[in-house]
């Protein structure tokens, strides 16, 4: 591990300073995995923030951390078993709508592949992923898919910065394993990241199509070249977005899970409720889940065939 900073944040918590995202990450499954007498562990882009009940826990948490950087695993770590999710968020193939009359999906229904008995009411009759996608296939981690129809207004622009055409870059965008590496924002907007930048990508992460350009070599380390370039944020960020709206940051992906001002590039909008107080557990995601996008009703066709026209 390169971590050489542990800070004191606040009365009852340390940050750990780390070097990238990949590690931030990483550090927070082993953490998680290890368990101290922590009230939470939350990664972020670099950083790691682990807090307990009471100021007289840190000098001991500290010492266990310190013990933990000196320990010369320096592999990336997966994500903690769906085991540590929420009740409602262990479903079986849980595959959420984004209601098109021919997808077969239901509006606003989630399905995860994760085995569980614990289905809630809002999983309704939909569940089963198709095959391969259950999160038991990844060492249990859960997973959940996710339809959107690509009709974004920042499609085309996004295609011509990528160097690719607009079906190309749905296709590029469905075929990436996501990862959710950390939340923030607001409630329920989780940080997508390509699974391949943290060495997480797992045997069933997919590459992007042939057609798709910018498709990376073989799914490795972190160090794998992205499939999408980094997005830069509208210069001047929109007042409104809408629930539902599927955007890209730096090399960040997010569902917006309520309406509000952003400045992330749109692609499309999905009928998934991210953030559902009428929930259980109000938050569709969780850190370290697999998020897989697939594409349902139309796109924004005139954007779609002047894009194909430049190539």
């Amino acid at each position: 591990m390169t971590t050489t900073r542990i800070r004191r944040c606040g009365e009852t918590a340390l940050l750990l300073d780390c070097a990238d995202l990949a590690e931030a990450v990483s550090l927070a499954a082993r953490i998680e995995q290890w368990r101290p007498d922590a009230l939470d562990v939350v990664a972020a882009a670099r950083t790691v923030l682990v807090t307990v009940r009471d100021s007289s826990a840190l000098p001991e948490l500290r010492r266990r951390l310190v013990a933990l950087l000196a320990d010369p695993a320096d592999q990336p770590v997966a994500p903690p078993p769906s085991g540590n999710l929420p009740a409602s968020n262990r479903l079986s193939g849980f595959r959420i709508g984004a209601s098109d009359p021919n997808s077969g999906s239901v509006e606003g229904v989630a399905d995860f592949g994760d085995a569980g008995s614990n289905v809630s009411s809002d999983a309704g009759s939909d569940a089963g992923a198709e095959e391969g996608s259950g999160a038991g296939a990844e060492g249990g981690v859960a997973e959940v898919t996710i339809d959107v129809r690509y009709d974004g207004p920042d499609l085309a622009a996004v295609a011509d910065l990528a160097g690719m055409s607009t079906e190309a870059l749905v296709r590029t965008h469905t075929s990436i394993t996501w990862r959710a590496a950390f939340g923030g924002f607001a409630p329920g907007f989780f940080y997508l990241v390509d699974a391949r930048e943290l060495g997480a990508g797992g045997p069933n992460a997919r590459e992007p199509d042939a057609g798709g350009a910018g498709a990376s070599e073989a799914a490795g380390g972190p160090s794998a070249k992205p499939a999408l370039p980094a997005v830069p944020r509208l210069g001047t960020p929109r007042a409104r977005v809408p629930a539902g709206a599927v955007g890209l940051a730096d090399r960040f992906c997010a569902v917006y899970p309520g309406a509000s001002p952003g400045g992330w590039q749109l692609l499309g909008t999905t009928d998934a409720r991210l953030w559902d107080l009428d929930r259980p557990d109000p938050a569709l995601l969780a850190p370290g889940m697999t998020v897989r996008f697939r594409e349902v009703g139309g796109r924004s066709g005139d954007d779609r065939g002047r894009s194909d026209q430049r190539r």
